[in-house]
């Protein structure tokens, strides 16, 4: 049965009129009255468009922010990202994380909307869509950054993972390498798959068949990437080039081809997704890289919200995924200089 404006008055604990002067934004009402008045129409779900467009007649001027790990260097560039806009615009941001934990998320979610935020820029698990629909259905604007659910009806920003995975497949090819190996990150994320797919295209395009002993799970992590080593080195062909789908995972390679006295690239090539940790600057090799843009993805992000918020009646939804580049360093070189293992271009 559909809530009346009795039955919030009743939870809030106060008179009719009262609840109405809150919901309507009139009159003068306690701070803590209106409290109670916007609890128990988020309760109740009372009138759900109507009292959300009133409720928020008002705005706070805070933006959330929903990050992954705030302790993530990627995570965190991005945050830079978006406080550059929205200070300079007058807002001020609420951060919080999910810890990678869909349930965490659901729950900061739910606290985020009851602290009345004008917007949300969410790094979601991809696990909470159910409660990102019903927040979008009160009129807060909400922008998912570097994790696109394209099934959502919202604005994304994100780096182009599929296109980045497919520039590394083309430059190992062109290098002349045939026998490759691929340490993937968690096929259960977002951009675990993505980068998953990004590679399967690029290997179907070249034609390459790697087969599944050259493929391992690493799962973002640097245990995952020094695991893959052993792995691939195990092998009676190991790979002649490594490709990486995080910087984590890369540097688990780099510290496992350096404890086995495997040469880069002499012995092996190695190209990673991804290159923000400001110490990769002191790794020898340094290392080839696909590029990704958080300060970008965070500045871009702000700006849509601030487009949200001056009207929330611009049609359309913006898919926004950048472009990312390929720079050359010193940790690859062409297959040729492996002659000896074979796994070349002939």
């Amino acid at each position: 049965m559909k809530a009346t404006i009795k039955d919030v008055a009743k939870l809030a604990g106060v008179s009719v009129g009262t609840a109405s002067k809150v919901i309507n934004s009139q009159g003068n009402v306690a701070p803590e009255m209106r409290e109670k008045v916007y609890r128990a129409v988020q309760q109740l779900n009372y009138s759900v468009n109507r009292v959300a467009r009133s409720l928020r007649s008002s705005s706070t001027n805070t933006v959330a922010v929903l990050l992954a790990e705030v302790t993530n260097p990627f995570q965190m560039t991005l945050a830079r990202g978006i406080e550059e806009v929205m200070y300079k615009n007058g807002y001020h941001l609420l951060i919080s994380s999910t810890k990678e934990d869909p349930e965490i998320e659901r729950e900061n979610l739910k606290m985020l909307y009851e602290k009345r935020v004008d917007a949300i820029i969410v790094c979601t698990t991809g696990e909470a869509d159910a409660e990102i629909r019903s927040i979008l259905q009160r009129d807060v604007p909400i922008v998912l950054v570097d994790r696109p659910v394209l099934t959502l009806p919202v604005d994304i920003v994100a780096d182009n993972n599929l296109l980045g995975m497919e520039l590394l497949v083309k430059y190992i090819f062109e290098l002349g390498h045939r026998d490759i190996g691929v340490v993937h990150g968690n096929l259960n994320t977002i951009h675990g798959r993505l980068r998953h797919q990004g590679v399967i295209n690029g290997l179907e395009l070249y034609e390459l068949n790697t087969p599944p002993e050259h493929q391992v799970v690493g799962d973002f992590k640097y245990e995952g990437g020094y695991n893959a080593v052993q792995h691939f080195f195990s092998l009676q062909r190991p790979p002649t080039a490594i490709i990486c789908a995080n910087n984590n995972m890369t540097a688990g390679v780099l510290g496992a081809c350096k404890d086995l006295n495997i040469r880069i690239p002499q012995d092996v090539s190695v190209v990673s997704y991804g290159d923000l940790d400001y110490t990769w600057n002191l790794i020898t090799p340094s290392v080839t890289v696909v590029t990704q843009s958080p300060f970008e993805i965070g500045r871009k992000s702000a700006e849509l919200v601030l487009q949200r918020l001056s009207d929330k009646n611009i049609p359309g939804l913006s898919h926004l995924f950048l472009k990312p580049e390929l720079i050359v360093r010193e940790s690859s070189g062409p297959c040729e200089t492996i002659h000896q293992r074979g796994g070349c271009n002939k």
